[in-house]
C-alpha cells in the first residue's frame, strides 16, 4: 500500500475506482465512506474490486447521514457495541473478503461501545483500521480513545491507524511538534500502517467561462514530516479531487455549469465553460485538457481515454457527475505515478518550496 484515497460511495466515484487497472490497484487502497439511499453502488464496487484490500467506513457527513441507507439501518447507533454497524461489516465481508472495517466515532459515543466494536472487528477480520478525525489536531478525547482502543487490541500489529485532517493540516510537523509527538506515541504498537489523510481541493469553482490553477498542498505537508524517532513511514492519503467540506446540497433552480479538472503534480487545473446544463461544452473542455502542458497522454488512464473519445466522436460527453468520476480517476492515477517516481527519492531531503 503506497496511497490511500477517501471517496463517498456514489455512482461516479465507484466508476472512477472500478476503472483502475490491476497494476494500479496493487499500490492503491480506497477508503469508502458509505452513504446513499441503498447499497447498489457499494455492491457494484464489491463485485468489481477483486483481490485487493479496501477500507470501509460509514460516512458522518450531515447530508449522508440523512440519507436512507444509514438511517434505515441505524448504522451510527452505538448500542450493543454498534451491533448494526457490525452486521453491516459482516454482510459486506460475505460478498468481498478484502474488506478492512474502519472503527470511527464521535467524542460523545460511549467509549466502551467503541472499544467493543474494535474487539469484535479484530475477531472477525484479518485487519482493521482505526480512524481519528483531526481538525488541525485530534481532540484530547479522540486521541486518548485511540490509545485506549489500541491498548485493548490483542494484536495491534494488524491494525491501521488513519489520521484524517479533512481540509486542514497540522500546525507543524517538525521535531518536537504536537504532531511529531503523536506519531511517536504510536511507535509502541508496531502498527500495520499509519495513513495520513487530507485535502486541499478547493471548496469552490472558478467563475463561469474561466479557468484557474490551484495548488495541492497535501503533498507538501505530508512529505515534509520530520521522521526522526518514528518507526513507520506514514502513507500518503487524500480525498482525490474532492473536498468533504464543500457544499453538496443541490437547490432547485441552481445552475449546473460544465466543470472540468485535471491534476498535474502538484496542482489542479480547473475549467468552467458554458451555461446551465450546456453539457455539449464538455467536448471543448476535453480538448483543452488534452492541450495542457502536463497532459499525460490519451492512453494514460480511463479518464484520458474518455477525453480522447469525446473529442474524436463529439458524443457521449456526459454531465457533471460523469466528469466528477473522470477527475477522480485521473487524479488517483497521476498520484500513483508521482509516488512511484519518488520511490527512490527520500522526500524528506526535498525542499518544501519544490513541492508546492
Amino acid at each position: 500500500m503506497q496511497y490511500v484515497a477517501c471517496l463517498r460511495v456514489g455512482q461516479n466515484d465507484i466508476k472512477a475506482l472500478t476503472n483502475l487497472e490491476p497494476a494500479r490497484r496493487d499500490v492503491f487502497t480506497p477508503l469508502l465512506d458509505m452513504r446513499g439511499d441503498d447499497d447498489r453502488h457499494l455492491q457494484t464496487f464489491l463485485a468489481n474490486w477483486t483481490d485487493h484490500p479496501f477500507f470501509l467506513d460509514v460516512s458522518r457527513v450531515r447530508k449522508d447521514v440523512a440519507e436512507d441507507f444509514i438511517g434505515d439501518n441505524d448504522l451510527h447507533n452505538p448500542s450493543e457495541a454498534f451491533e448494526n454497524k457490525q452486521r453491516f461489516f459482516l454482510n459486506t465481508q460475505r460478498t468481498n473478503n478484502n474488506i478492512i472495517p474502519v472503527i470511527s466515532w464521535t467524542d460523545d459515543d460511549p467509549q466502551r461501545n467503541v472499544i467493543q466494536l474494535a474487539l469484535s472487528a479484530e475477531r472477525n477480520f484479518n485487519q482493521i483500521a482505526i480512524r481519528v478525525f483531526c481538525p488541525e489536531k485530534p481532540t484530547s478525547t479522540s486521541w486518548a480513545r485511540l490509545l485506549s482502543v489500541l491498548d485493548s487490541l490483542n494484536a495491534p500489529n494488524f491494525a491501521h491507524v488513519i489520521l484524517d485532517f479533512g481540509a486542514t493540516s497540522p500546525a507543524s510537523t517538525a521535531a518536537g511538534s504536537e504532531f511529531n509527538h503523536s506519531l511517536k506515541q504510536l511507535n509502541d504498537y508496531n502498527l500495520k500502517s499509519v495513513v495520513l489523510l487530507s485535502t486541499s481541493f478547493p471548496i469552490d469553482k472558478p467563475a463561469s467561462n474561466t479557468s484557474r490553477s490551484s495548488a495541492c498542498y497535501d503533498v507538501a505537508w505530508q512529505s515534509n514530516i520530520d521522521r526522526n524517532g518514528i518507526n513507520l513511514s506514514p502513507i500518503y492519503g487524500d480525498y482525490a479531487a474532492t473536498n468533504p467540506t464543500a457544499p453538496m446540497e443541490y437547490i432547485p433552480g441552481m445552475p449546473v455549469l460544465p466543470f472540468g479538472c485535471y491534476y498535474t503534480p502538484t496542482e489542479w487545473w480547473q475549467r468552467r465553460k458554458g451555461g446551465n446544463k450546456e453539457f455539449v461544452n464538455y467536448i471543448e473542455i476535453a480538448q483543452e485538457v488534452r492541450n495542457l502542458p502536463g497532459y499525460h497522454g490519451d492512453d494514460f488512464c480511463w479518464a484520458t481515454r474518455e477525453y480522447s473519445r469525446i473529442v474524436a466522436t463529439s458524443t457521449g460527453y456526459g454531465n457533471n457527475g460523469t466528469w466528477n468520476g473522470y477527475r477522480i480517476n485521473q487524479h488517483i492515477c497521476a498520484m500513483i505515478l508521482s509516488i512511484s517516481d519518488d520511490t527512490n527519492v527520500e522526500l524528506g531531503d526535498l525542499d518544501f518550496d519544490d513541492l508546492i
